[in-house]
C-alpha cells in the first residue's frame, strides 16, 4: 500500500504538543535578561518567570496574510505588567518534568544573547520565596501556579504588588487585572492540606488594597501540615496568539528527518511595564525552524533565527553531515551574522510592504549554516546591495507567496548555491562573470555560490534585461553544471547556445539557465512559453542530465501527442535536452479550466524516470493576481489517499517516465481550512516522498490531516500553524477486487478488477492451484469452497519494491430452505419459527410476524396460518413452509342486554361449553350453561370458554339496568322562517314522533322538523320499564325590513338613506355610499340606482328590501372662447346656460351675475361661469383670457454702491423662459443668466469692469408660446 508516513502540525512557539504539557517553560540561557528564569507562553502572551517578580505580557491582535480562513483583523496591542514578591525573593529554583526536545535562539547580533540547547520542563518550582514557602507552576492542563506553605511558615507573608497595568479590580471574589490588551482573571482561591482531602480546605479569599494582593485565611490553620493556596487563572479578550506561525519551506536529511521553516511571532521580554511600543506588539517575526524524527512522533529540536525586523525562511537543505543551510530575506539590521563572514553589515534598501511584513529599511538576503544539532552558527551571512534584495514585487510576483520563493541547493563539494532576486543595482558578483552589472530592469535573477562556512563568495552573477526578470529554482547536472529557472519580461534577457526557444514569446516567458561548474560562463541559456503569460518555478534533471521545468501559463502552451495531458490547464511540464538546445516533450496538467489551479511548491526527476509534483491551490491563492484559483476538478487515481477537495487543498501527483501516464494523484487537506504555503519551497528526495511544509489551520482550525502518535495532532494557535508532510508517493500501491461480490456460484467465471499503482510485472495465485500474470485476468472456479486470491506487484526496473495484496472469494452452489415443525398454540399465544439455509429470508404472509426478513421471527398468529419462507443466496432461492394452528375455544355469549331495576334476566351462551362466570354476587349459578343475574345497576358479566385443547377463550355480556321510564327532556324554541331544527327525543330504547310532513324519521330518538308555521310536535319514548310522550313547540320568526327615501335628486348629490327591522344591515352595492353596513347611510347619486338592503334581527333571522333613487339631467352651459390680449387692455366675456348664470374671480370682471361680464386680468386667467337650473342642479363651464408678455430692458446703470441703479436686470410679466447673456465690445461673453431676476453687477471674474457700452442679447418665450431673442446696449457708468 502506498504509506502516508508522517502527517503533523508543528507549534513553532505555541503551547500544546502531543504528549506533553499544554505549556511549557523554556529555561533561560542568555537569550533574555539575566533576571529572568524561565518563560512560558499561553494563549495571547507569555509569563517571564524571575526571582523576585513574575512579569506578564499580553498581546491581542493577530498576523494577517491575506489567508482564507482568517478573521483577526484588529491591530496588533501589546501590553506588560509585573507582580512583585514584596518581601520576598526565590532562593532557588527547580524546573521538572523535562521534555525530550530543546530549543535554540540565535536572536541579534550579539552572540552572548544567544540562548542553545534551552531545555523545556511541564513544570517549575520557586522555592523559599519567603521563608517556608514555595511558588509551584503547572503546565500540563494549562498554566496554572500555587503556593505550597511549609509546616509552621506563615502565610501572610505572601504579598504581591501589581505594576503597570490598567486597573486592578476585586469582583464577586475574583480578582480581575485588566491592561490594553486583554484581561487576566484570578477565581477565588482553593486552599487545602496537602495530605488531606477536599474536607481539609480551608476557606479563603483575595485580599486587596492600593494594588497590594495578599490571601486571607478566615479560620485558623494547622501548623503542622502544608497548606496549599491555589488560585485558577483564566485568560480572556484575547484574539492572537504567540503560536500563530506560518509555514514557508521544508527539507530532509538522509536519515529521513523532516525540517519544517516558517516565521514566527514571538515575545521578547519587554524592558518597561505598561503599553508596549508597536514594534514589540507584534511588528516583527523571526525564522522558526523545527527538526522531527523520520516518522513525525518526536520533535528533535526548535530553533529561532532573527533580528529586530521581519525574518523569513525562502529555502531549506541539509548536507552528507546533518548540517542544515537556510536562505531568506531579512528586514533585520541585527541579524546574527558570523565572525569573518562574507558581509556582515545590512546593505539597507527602501521601504517596503509585502504581504503582512514590513521592511521600513529595505531588505537583504542572508544564509546560514547550522551545526548538526542547531546549538551553533557554523556561519550566517547577509548578501545584498543597495535595494532590496530577495523580494520578488514586481509584476512576476503572481501567486499568493512567490514573493518569498528563491532556493538553495549543494552542489557536488556541498557549498551552497543560490537562485533568488534583487533591484540592486550594486550586487556582489564575481570577476567575470556572466553578466557583472544590473542590466537595467526593476528587478534581476541574482545566483551566486559561497563556501560551506559562507565567509566567502565564490562566484555571483545577475541573470536580467532591462524588464522585471526572477530567479526561482536551481539544479546541478552530473558534470556540476549549474542550472536556474525562473520568469522574464525582458526581450534581450541574456543568451547563450543554441536555445531551444532564442527569442522571447511575449508577455512574460520562462527561462532556463546552464552555468559552468564555476559559474564563470553562461553555456547555454531558452526561453519557455507563449505569446501569454507563463513562469518556471523549478527545475529537475535525470540521470540522463536532461532537464525539466514546471510552471503556469495563460498561454496555447503545446502538448506533444501521446502524453498524459489535461488540455487548457495553466500548469506546464516541459522536458529539454541538457544543451538547452532541443524540447524533447511538454505537457499540462492541472483540471482543465483556463486557470491557475495550482501554485507549485515541490518538484522531482527520481532516478527511475517518474515525475513527482506538488503544489496547491484554492481560496488564499486568489488574494494574488489569480482569482479563480481551485482544486476542484483536478484528477486523482483509484486507490488516492485522499479523492475529494474543498477546493483549497495541496495536490500530489506523479508521472509515469517520459510523462506517458498518470500514476498516482492525491488531494491533501481538511475540509474547511484553505492549505497553502507564504512562499519558499519544500522538496522531493530522490526515493519520490515528499517533504512539504504546509501553512495550516487558519481560522483555528485543527482539520489538517494528521497520522495517530504525530507530534502533533491539533493547531493549538488562534490563527495559522505551520503543517508538515512527509508522503511516500513511490511507495507501491496494490489494489485488487472483484468486478462483483466476492461470493460467486460454480461453475462461474470471476473478473478480477486490478488499480494497482507502482509496479509493471503482476502474478495471480488464485488460490484453488490456478496462477496468471495478466493485468487484469479472468478465473474459474468449478468446485465449491473459501479461496484466497493474492497479486504481487514488482517493478521490473527496480524503481519500487514489490507489495502484494490478497482478497477472499466464496464458491458455492445454491440454497436449500428448511423451517422447524411448530406445536399447536393457543389464543394470544406466540411461537419462534426457525429457518435455515439461505443467507437472506422473507417470509409470508407477514401478518403476525416480529421481522418477516430474518431466519427465526416470533409468530402470533391470530388464526391458524400457514407461514412460507424464501431462503435467498447469491446462488439462487429455495422455499419451505410452516403450519402453526391456533386452537380457539368454540363459543359466543349472547347480545347484551337492558333490564328494569329489579327485575332479572337469564345469561346464556349461543354456543359453547362454560367453565366459569364472573362476578357472582347477583348470579344465581357461576358454573351454569344458563344462570339467572338479578343486578342493582349496570354490570358487564365474563364468561370463560375452554376447548378440547385446554385453550381458554373469554366472551362477555353487559346487562344495562334501567332505573324508570324515560325523563322528558324537549324545550320550546323558536326558528328563523324557512329554516330547520334538530330535535332530539328522550334516552329510551324506541321512539314514536307523531306523523308530520315536516319531520325527516319518526322512529329514530333526533329527527329534524321543517315547520312552515308554528307547530308542537309530539314523540312516545319507550325502555323496558314504560313509555312517556314528549313534546315540544317550535315558533317562526319573520323579518319584515323598510327602506327610504325613493326620490329624485341632482347628480353628485349627497343623499341620507334609511332602514330598520333589525340590528345589522347590508347595503348593496356599497361603492357610493359612505357606511354601507349601517342602517343609515349616506350615498352619493350620480345616476338611477336601486339599492338592495340586508336586514339581520337580533335572533340573526335575515329580510330584505329594496330602495330605488333617480337623478335629474344636468343644466346645459357654454361659455365663449378664449382670447388672447394685450396687457392693460379688456376682453368681453359671454355664456348661455339653462339657468342663472354666476361668474368667479370677481376681482377682474366689472359684473359676476350677468351674461357677458367686461374682464381686465393682469396676468393671464381663467373664468369659471356655473349655472344653477329651477331644480337647484349646476353646471360649470370656463374660459381663459390670455395676455401678451411685456419686457423692459434699461440702457444704463451706475454700479457704485449707493443701492441705486447697482445693477443691470430685465423686468417683464408673462415670460415663460428667460436667457440674459452680456458682451464686451470684444465680443467676450461675461455674464449670463436664466432667471429674470438675475442681474449683472458689473463685474468680471470677481473684477470690476470698465466703464464702457456692452452689448446684450435676451432670448425670451412668452406664456402664450411667442418666442423672440432681443438685442440692445447697456452703459456701465460709476
Amino acid at each position: 500500500m502506498r504509506a502516508i508516513l508522517s502527517i503533523f502540525f508543528l507549534c513553532l512557539v505555541g503551547v500544546g504538543f502531543a504528549a506533553t504539557p499544554v505549556a511549557s517553560f523554556t529555561e533561560n540561557k542568555g537569550q533574555w535578561p539575566d533576571q529572568v528564569l524561565y518563560r512560558v507562553e499561553f494563549p495571547g502572551g507569555a509569563l517571564f518567570v524571575e526571582r523576585e517578580a513574575l512579569i506578564y505580557v499580553l498581546r491581542s491582535g493577530g498576523h494577517q496574510h491575506g489567508h482564507a480562513g482568517e478573521s483577526l483583523d484588529e491591530p496588533a496591542h501589546a501590553h506588560a505588567y509585573r507582580v512583585q514578591f514584596v518581601g520576598g525573593h526565590a532562593q532557588g529554583s527547580e524546573g521538572r518534568m523535562k521534555q525530550p526536545h530543546y530549543e535554540n535562539f540565535f536572536l541579534g547580533d550579539d552572540p552572548t544573547k544567544w540562548g542553545t540547547g534551552c531545555a523545556l520542563f511541564g513544570e517549575v518550582l520557586l522555592k523559599d520565596i519567603w521563608p517556608g514557602i514555595d511558588l509551584r507552576f503547572d503546565g500540563r492542563s494549562g498554566l496554572k501556579y500555587e503556593f505550597i506553605v511549609a509546616p509552621g511558615a506563615d502565610p501572610d507573608q505572601i504579598k504581591l504588588r501589581f505594576e503597570g497595568h490598567d486597573d486592578i479590580v476585586l469582583k464577586d471574589d475574583r480578582l480581575m487585572v485588566r491592561t490594553t490588551a486583554g484581561e487576566i482573571v484570578e477565581e477565588a482561591p482553593v486552599s487545602f492540606y496537602a495530605d488531606g482531602s477536599v474536607d481539609d480546605e480551608i476557606l479563603s479569599a483575595f485580599s486587596l488594597k492600593d494594588n497590594l494582593l495578599s490571601f486571607a485565611l478566615e479560620e485558623a490553620i494547622d501548623a503542622s501540615r502544608t497548606l496549599i493556596i491555589d488560585p485558577i487563572l483564566t485568560f480572556g479578550s484575547f484574539s492572537g496568539s504567540t503560536g500563530d506561525n506560518f509555514g514557508f519551506t521544508a527539507t530532509y536529511d538522509a536519515t529521513g528527518h523532516l525540517y519544517g521553516g516558517g516565521n514566527v511571532f514571538d515575545i521578547g521580554y519587554p524592558t518597561t511595564v505598561g503599553v508596549l511600543d508597536p514594534i514589540f506588539n507584534g511588528g516583527t517575526c523571526d525564522v522558526g525552524i523545527s527538526k522531527w524524527s523520520p516518522d513525525g512522533t518526536t520533535l528533535v529540536w526548535s530553533t529561532y533565527l532573527g533580528g529586530t525586523g521581519d525574518d523569513l525562511p525562502h529555502s531549506l537543505v541539509v548536507n552528507t553531515n546533518n548540517e542544515l543551510f537556510v536562505m531568506g530575506s531579512t528586514g533585520s539590521s541585527d541579524m546574527p551574522v558570523t565572525a569573518g563572514c562574507f558581509d556582515p553589515s545590512f546593505n539597507s534598501g527602501s521601504v517596503a510592504f509585502v504581504s503582512s511584513y514590513n521592511y521600513p529599511n529595505g531588505s537583504d538576503i542572508y544564509v546560514a549554516h547550522f551545526n548538526a544539532t542547531a546549538t551553533s552558527l557554523i556561519g550566517c551571512t547577509y548578501v545584498g546591495g543597495l535595494g532590496n534584495d530577495g523580494l520578488n514585487t514586481g509584476p512576476l510576483n503572481f501567486n499568493y507567496g512567490d514573493q518569498f520563493r528563491g532556493e538553495i541547493a549543494l552542489d557536488a563539494n556541498e557549498k551552497p548555491v543560490i537562485s533568488t532576486i534583487t533591484a540592486s543595482i550594486d550586487m556582489p558578483t564575481s570577476p567575470g562573470a556572466p553578466q557583472a552589472t544590473n542590466a537595467g530592469g526593476a528587478h534581476d535573477a541574482y545566483f551566486f555560490r559561497l563556501n560551506a562556512a559562507l565567509t566567502a563568495m565564490e562566484w555571483g552573477t545577475y541573470h536580467g534585461g532591462t524588464e522585471d526578470d526572477t530567479g526561482f529554482g536551481v539544479q546541478f547536472d552530473s558534470a556540476g553544471n549549474i542550472f536556474t529557472t525562473g520568469g522574464t519580461q525582458s526581450s534581450n534577457l541574456p543568451t547563450a547556445g543554441s536555445p531551444a526557444a532564442g527569442s522571447f514569446f511575449g508577455s512574460s516567458d520562462g527561462y532556463i539557465a546552464r552555468y559552468s561548474p564555476d559559474g564563470s560562463s553562461l553555456l547555454s541559456t531558452t526561453f519557455v512559453g507563449t505569446d501569454n503569460y507563463d513562469q518556471s518555478f523549478l527545475v529537475q534533471l535525470d540521470l540522463l542530465d536532461n532537464v525539466y521545468i514546471v510552471g503556469q501559463t495563460h498561454g496555447a502552451y503545446p502538448v506533444t501527442p501521446g502524453k498524459y495531458a489535461v488540455p487548457n490547464s495553466s500548469q506546464f511540464i516541459h522536458k529539454f535536452s541538457n544543451d538547452l538546445s532541443t524540447s524533447i516533450w511538454s505537457t499540462r496538467i492541472g483540471n482543465g479550466n483556463g486557470n491557475e489551479d495550482i501554485s507549485p511548491s515541490a518538484f522531482l526527476v527520481s532516478d527511475c524516470g517518474q515525475i513527482y509534483f506538488s503544489g496547491w491551490g484554492g481560496g488564499t491563492n486568489n488574494v494574488g493576481v489569480p482569482i479563480n484559483s481551485t482544486t476542484i476538478g483536478l484528477p486523482t487515481t483509484p486507490g488516492a489517499f485522499q479523492s475529494t477537495t474543498d477546493g483549497s487543498d495541496f495536490y500530489l501527483m506523479v508521472l509515469e517516465p517520459d510523462a506517458d501516464a498518470l500514476n498516482y494523484a492525491t488531494f491533501f487537506g481538511g475540509a474547511v481550512s484553505s492549505e497553502h504555503v507564504d512562499g519558499g519551497t519544500s522538496r522531493f528526495d530522490k526515493n519520490g516522498t515528499v517533504y512539504q511544509a504546509v501553512c495550516a489551520g487558519c481560522g483555528a482550525n485543527s482539520d489538517f490531516p494528521t497520522t495517530p502518535g504525530a507530534w502533533s495532532n491539533t493547531n493549538n494557535s488562534f490563527n495559522c500553524n505551520l503543517g508538515v508532510f512527509k508522503f511516500d508517493l513511490a511507495a507501491p500501491n496494490v489494489q485488487i477486487g472483484i468486478a462483483g461480490p466476492n461470493t460467486i456460484c460454480f461453475p462461474s467465471d470471476v473478473q478480477f478488477t486490478n488499480t494497482s499503482t507502482g509496479g509493471n510485472t503482476f502474478l495471480w495465485n488464485f488460490g484453488d492451484g490456478g496462477t496468471s500474470t495478466d493485468y487484469l485476468p479472468t478465473h474459474t472456479y468449478t468446485e465449491e469452497g473459501t479461496f484466497t486470491v493474492t497479486l504481487v506487484m514488482s517493478d521490473s526496473y527496480g524503481c519500487s519494491p514489490s507489495d502484494s495484496a490478497s482478497i477472499t472469494v466464496i464458491s458455492n452452489s445454491g440454497p436449500v430452505a428448511s423451517v422447524d415443525p411448530a406445536p399447536i398454540i393457543c389464543p394470544g399465544s406466540s411461537i419462534q419459527l426457525n429457518a435455515s439455509g439461505g443467507d437472506t429470508y422473507s417470509w409470508s404472509p407477514t401478518t403476525g410476524l416480529s421481522d418477516p426478513t430474518i431466519a427465526d421471527p416470533i409468530a402470533a398468529p391470530a388464526a391458524t396460518t400457514n407461514y412460507t419462507v424464501v431462503a435467498s443466496g447469491i446462488c439462487g432461492t429455495d422455499t419451505a413452509s410452516v403450519n402453526v394452528i391456533v386452537d380457539i375455544p368454540a363459543g359466543t355469549a349472547m347480545p347484551d342486554a337492558s333490564v328494569c331495576i329489579g327485575d332479572d334476566i337469564e345469561l346464556s351462551l349461543l354456543s359453547g361449553t362454560v367453565q366459569s362466570w364472573d362476578p357472582d354476587p347477583t348470579l344465581s349459578s357461576t358454573t351454569s350453561q344458563t344462570p339467572t343475574a338479578t343486578p342493582l345497576d349496570t354490570t358487564t358479566y365474563y364468561v370463560t370458554i375452554v376447548s378440547d385443547q385446554g385453550c381458554i377463550v373469554t366472551d362477555s355480556i353487559t346487562i344495562y339496568v334501567i332505573d324508570g321510564v324515560p325523563d322528558p327532556v324537549l324545550v320550546d324554541t323558536a326558528i328563523c322562517t324557512g329554516y330547520s331544527v334538530l330535535l332530539t327525543g328522550p334516552v329510551a330504547d324506541s321512539w314514536n314522533w307523531q306523523a308530520s310532513a315536516d319531520l325527516t324519521a319518526l322512529n329514530t330518538q333526533s329527527t329534524t322538523a321543517t315547520p312552515i308555521i308554528g307547530t308542537t310536535y309530539y314523540v312516545v319514548a319507550t325502555n323496558v320499564c314504560g313509555s312517556i310522550t314528549d313534546s315540544v313547540r317550535v315558533s317562526l320568526i319573520t323579518v319584515q325590513p323598510a327602506a327610504w327615501p325613493d326620490t329624485i335628486v341632482c347628480p353628485g348629490a349627497e343623499v341620507q338613506l334609511f332602514a330598520n327591522g333589525g340590528v345589522e344591515y347590508s347595503w348593496s352595492p356599497p361603492e357610493a355610499l359612505n357606511y354601507p353596513d349601517t342602517a343609515s347611510p349616506i350615498a352619493v347619486v350620480w345616476g338611477p340606482i336601486t339599492y338592495s338592503i340586508e336586514v339581520t334581527d337580533e335572533h340573526g333571522c335575515i329580510g330584505n328590501t329594496t330602495l330605488s333613487l333617480t337623478t335629474w339631467p344636468l343644466p346645459n352651459v357654454l361659455a365663449d372662447p378664449d382670447q388672447i390680449i394685450e396687457w392693460g387692455h379688456t376682453a368681453q366675456l359671454g355664456a348661455v346656460g339653462d339657468g342663472l348664470l354666476v361668474w368667479e374671480t370677481v376681482e377682474t370682471l366689472s359684473c359676476d351675475t350677468c351674461d357677458s361680464p367686461i374682464a381686465k386680468p393682469d396676468s393671464s386667467t381663467t373664468y369659471t361661469v356655473t349655472v344653477t337650473d329651477v331644480n337647484g342642479c349646476k353646471n360649470t363651464d370656463v374660459v381663459t383670457i390670455l395676455l401678451d408678455g411685456s419686457l423692459y430692458v434699461p440702457n444704463t446703470f451706475t454700479p457704485n454702491g449707493d443701492g441705486v441703479n447697482d445693477v443691470f436686470r430685465a423686468w417683464g410679466k408673462e415670460i415663460k423662459t428667460y436667457k440674459l447673456y452680456v458682451f464686451n465690445r470684444w465680443g467676450e461673453q461675461i455674464f449670463s443668466t436664466e432667471q429674470l431676476t438675475g442681474f449683472w453687477d458689473g463685474t468680471y471674474k470677481g473684477v470690476d469692469s470698465p466703464i464702457d457700452t456692452y452689448v446684450w442679447k435676451i432670448h425670451v418665450s412668452e406664456i402664450t408660446g411667442n418666442r423672440r431673442i432681443l438685442y440692445g446696449h447697456v452703459n456701465l457708468v460709476r
